[in-house]
C-alpha cells in the first residue's frame, strides 16, 4: 500500500508472459496508504500496455479501489487515473474478480 515497485515490476513481469491475459488490482486509499496509488500504477500499466502492443498482444486490466472521496487520495481521481490508463474500474474487489475470471475464461474458450 506504501510502496508500489514490488507490484510495479511485477505487473511488468507479467506483460513479458505470452499467458498473461489479465490483470486484476485492487488500490487502496487512506492515511497510510501511497499518496498517489493509481498514479503509480498507471506507469507501469502504460509500460505493460506498450510491452504487449509490440508484441502484438492485449491484456485486459481490472481494478476496483477501496477508499471515498473523503480519503486524502480522493476515490473519483484515483478512479479516473485508472480509466484514463484503459483499465476497467469496477465498484468493490468482488465485481472486478468476477470480471476477470470471466475475461479469462471466455479468452481459454475461445
Amino acid at each position: 500500500m506504501i510502496d508500489p515497485s514490488l507490484r510495479n515490476r511485477r505487473i511488468i513481469q507479467e506483460a513479458h508472459d505470452p499467458n498473461t491475459a489479465v490483470i486484476l488490482l485492487d488500490i487502496v486509499l487512506g492515511y497510510g496508504a501511497h499518496p498517489d496509488p493509481a498514479g503509480a500504477a498507471v506507469e507501469a500499466i502504460r509500460e505493460a500496455q506498450q510491452i504487449t502492443e509490440e508484441a502484438e498482444r492485449h491484456i485486459v486490466f481490472v481494478a476496483s479501489v477501496c477508499g471515498t472521496e473523503a480519503d486524502p487520495q480522493t476515490l473519483s481521481r484515483q478512479e479516473a487515473k485508472l480509466r484514463d490508463a484503459g483499465v476497467i474500474v469496477l465498484p468493490d474487489n468482488a465485481a472486478a474478480a468476477r470480471l476477470a475470471g470471466l475475461v479469462t475464461q471466455a479468452l481459454y474458450e475461445w
